[in-house]
């Protein structure tokens, strides 16, 4: 499968990087500008600067990796056009402050998924900064990365990438919950911010007890914890959570259903 990109910033560009790790070929664009020397990804073999619209008719599946309001500017000038029914991953998060989205989108993602009718859109990788896509694990477990969007196969198709770059994605229902993910990233850049980890920072999701046959979604108890990423170039050790952060039941109490 040929994966384009649209956004050659930090977060596109550790994309590409981690999707050609992974052996799968890349093409990837900034906002339709013409691919100017040297280019960055030259090393990287299975890596492609190209137009933005050689990413759109190309690719097999999309990626839109770049601002929000650069995402919407591409889809009203019709530069996104030509979806034919494939799979677009809105990985954008719009500014929580001071935008004031049309009704009745109300969310970044809604808002794409009606201005990119012939795509089918899912919002994903909208948590994970940039620092995270070359290795999603904390205390040896992969990275949860929710997912939202009303087509089941093309739930399908972004879960099986998101496995294959290593994280552990969870289904979380139709479009209409993209407002929710859209404020998951504000609060995981808020602790980020807060605690200075610059971007060390992610979650996951773990069922307490899986029922046989459970993929990709969740039911039944559950529990979220935060970890921080250790810092590159040490050891990985696994620490219990402070009592204040920890999301655990205490030990010898069942765990509490997810509310």
């Amino acid at each position: 499968m040929i994966v384009g990109i649209i956004g050659r910033g930090r977060m596109g560009s550790a994309l590409a990087r981690a999707l050609a790790a992974h052996g799968g070929p890349v093409l990837i664009a900034g906002r339709g500008d013409p691919v100017r020397p040297p280019d960055p990804f030259a090393p990287y073999p299975g890596i492609r600067s190209v137009p933005t619209g050689a990413v759109v008719a190309g690719a097999d599946l999309v990626v839109l990796m770049l601002p929000f309001a650069a995402a919407v500017e591409l889809a009203l000038a019709g530069r996104l056009d030509g979806g034919r029914g494939r799979t677009v991953i809105d990985a954008t998060n719009p500014p929580q402050a001071g935008v004031a989205l049309p009704a009745p989108a109300g969310s970044g993602g809604r808002l794409l998924a009606e201005l990119l009718p012939q795509w089918r859109v899912v919002k994903a990788l909208n948590t994970v900064p940039a620092g995270m896509l070359d290795e999603p694990v904390l205390d040896g477990r992969p990275v949860t990365v929710p997912l939202a969007g009303d087509h089941p196969p093309a739930k399908a198709e972004v879960s099986a990438l998101l496995r294959r770059l290593g994280f552990a994605p969870v289904d979380v229902g139709g479009i209409d919950r993209a407002p929710a993910l859209e404020s998951l990233a504000e609060l995981l850049m808020a602790i980020s911010s807060r605690h200075a980890l610059r971007g060390r920072l992610g979650f996951q999701v773990a069922l307490a007890e899986p029922p046989a046959g459970v993929d990709g979604g969740l039911s039944g108890p559950a529990h979220v914890e935060l970890s921080r990423r250790a810092p590159a170039g040490g050891e990985r050790q696994r620490r219990p959570a402070p009592a204040a952060e920890s999301a655990r039941s205490p030990a010898g109490r069942p765990p509490r259903p997810s509310r």
